[in-house]
């Protein structure tokens, strides 16, 4: 019988985009659970991916977030979603800028197109994004350790 073990992974991500009442549906439909503290929400989500086990925490800062949260709310980032309504490459360009000034280069980085409505297929395109986010930051980090 094979005990093998479970490999465990912490990863930070970052949620940002112009409009904060689509980034709290968003987060919601992320997370089961999410606190906001002075202009930041938090949430975290743990799940299994092939033989790892995954806890993300989930950041995204709100307009009217205090500089240093939301500075602390990119700090450590493992990746990035930016999340707006309808493609729209000026407002993509700020946020990858603004990725880079504060997290650097080689962030994962995806950008969500809600569209009308956070309806049933976006969120299962939202969780199929999310969990190829982690996917690929497993991987990453595996073979960055060997």
């Amino acid at each position: 019988m094979s005990s093998e073990r479970k490999s465990r992974w912490l990863f930070k991500i970052t949620i940002v985009g112009p409009d904060d009442m689509l980034l709290r549906e968003v987060m919601d439909a992320i997370n089961s659970n999410t606190v906001a503290v002075d202009g930041i929400r938090i949430g975290s989500r743990d799940l299994e991916a092939g033989s790892s086990e995954v806890r993300a925490v989930m950041m995204s800062p709100t307009k009217r977030a205090m500089d240093i949260l939301f500075s602390f709310s990119y700090r450590g980032a493992s990746a990035v979603i930016i999340v707006l309504r309808r493609p729209d490459p000026e407002i993509e360009t700020k946020y990858r800028n603004e990725i880079r000034e504060n997290i650097g280069s080689g962030c994962p980085t995806r950008v969500f197109y809600v569209g009308d409505e956070l309806n049933e297929e976006k969120r299962k395109e939202l969780a199929g994004l999310f969990t190829s986010l982690i996917e690929e930051m497993i991987e990453a980090r595996e073979t960055s350790d060997k």
